[in-house]
């Protein structure tokens, strides 16, 4: 009888990046392609500290910088439906308040 294996992984870990070398080079690799912003330099710390984790043995915590780094660009952005133009509009009509007396 073929003996059949079952592999049980965390969903949290399932998500993560893998820690290697390739991995990571493609990571910065995409990071240095990313527009300036606070998106790309978070994604550069992430990146970062990848390796200083992957130096020092740490696969998780390598793991999880990568994909945070993976994600850096998303966790930036503004919610759908929002635009800057609207924090930034005319109060053409706008008064101020008189006091109570």
């Amino acid at each position: 009888m073929a003996a059949v294996g079952l592999a049980v992984v965390p969903a949290s870990a399932a998500k993560m990046a893998d820690c290697s070398s390739a991995t990571l080079e493609k990571t910065e690799s995409a990071t240095e392609a990313m527009a300036d912003g606070a998106g790309k330099i978070a994604a550069q710390k992430e990146v970062a500290q990848a390796q200083e984790a992957l130096l020092g043995g740490k696969m998780s915590a390598c793991a999880m910088h990568l994909s945070r780094a993976m994600h850096a660009d998303t966790m930036n952005q503004a919610p759908a439906g929002t635009t800057t133009q609207a924090l930034h509009q005319s109060q053409g009509q706008w008064k101020p308040l008189k006091a109570a007396e």
